[in-house]
């Protein structure tokens, strides 16, 4: 499936084709929640050759040695990271034009949830990083 998607202020667009097997999880790390200001935030992984940047250019922060996150640098927008080792893009849902295109398939990083946050679901649990298969 044909997705697109950008930030708030529209200053960087991107298009992303989405594959049904992908891996779309609820990340609850405290990294994402700091670095989107939400308790969680939804992601999905696709590999490099199926995501672009169309228009605008957006910043970087390399939050750890193995990875970067992507934002814009107008509005402020958390739009994808990206892994040193060029195996992934993970974009986020809700930067999506239709973010109900992408059901979440699991919850990672239970173990660093906010104690108040519960998602009422039925998904898998993992307690660190879910697995890709990139």
């Amino acid at each position: 499936m044909h997705l697109t998607g950008g930030c708030l202020c529209g200053a960087i667009r991107y298009e992303v084709l989405y594959e049904a097997d992908a891996v779309v999880d609820y990340c609850h790390c405290r990294q994402c929640q700091l670095a989107s200001g939400a308790p969680v935030i939804a992601w999905m992984q696709v590999p490099p050759t199926a995501f672009r940047v169309v228009r605008g250019s957006a910043a970087g922060y390399a939050w750890s040695p193995t990875a970067k996150r992507w934002f814009c640098a107008a509005c402020g927008s958390p739009l994808y990271m990206t892994d040193a080792d060029g195996r992934s893009v993970g974009v986020t849902l809700g930067s999506l034009n239709n973010p109900e295109a992408v059901p979440p398939t699991v919850h990672g990083w239970e173990s660093e949830r906010i104690g108040w946050f519960r998602v009422a679901d039925e998904l898998p649990r993992y307690e660190q990083a879910p697995p890709y298969d990139l």
